[in-house]
């Protein structure tokens, strides 16, 4: 009687750690991304800017933003479809020139 609950909360574990470490690494990559457009090189894959890029890169009044997404996985288990977002996007804004 136990067992499936026990199943149950093993899965349900596993899943929220996956999440958490897409979401993770979707921070990490929207950091990088946003690092890279403010010192004007190119943005690393997965990553784009939201608005303008960096009119002079040596200003630090002017900032640029970028959104990185990406996909989630383990999506197939059932009842949780609904409960879960297919993609995690994340935005960072940093000011020009690092």
């Amino acid at each position: 009687m136990a067992v499936p609950v026990l199943i149950m909360l093993i899965i349900g574990v596993v899943v929220l750690g996956n999440a958490l470490s897409v979401k993770t690494q979707t921070m990490g990559l929207a950091r990088d991304g946003a690092r890279a457009a403010a010192l004007g090189q190119a943005l690393p894959a997965g990553t784009s800017i939201v608005g303008a890029a960096c009119p002079n890169p040596a200003d630090p009044t002017d900032s640029v933003t970028v959104e990185a997404t990406k996909t989630l996985s383990l999506r197939s288990i059932p009842f949780l479809p609904a409960v879960l977002p297919d993609t995690i996007e994340e935005t960072v804004t940093m000011r020009c020139g690092g």
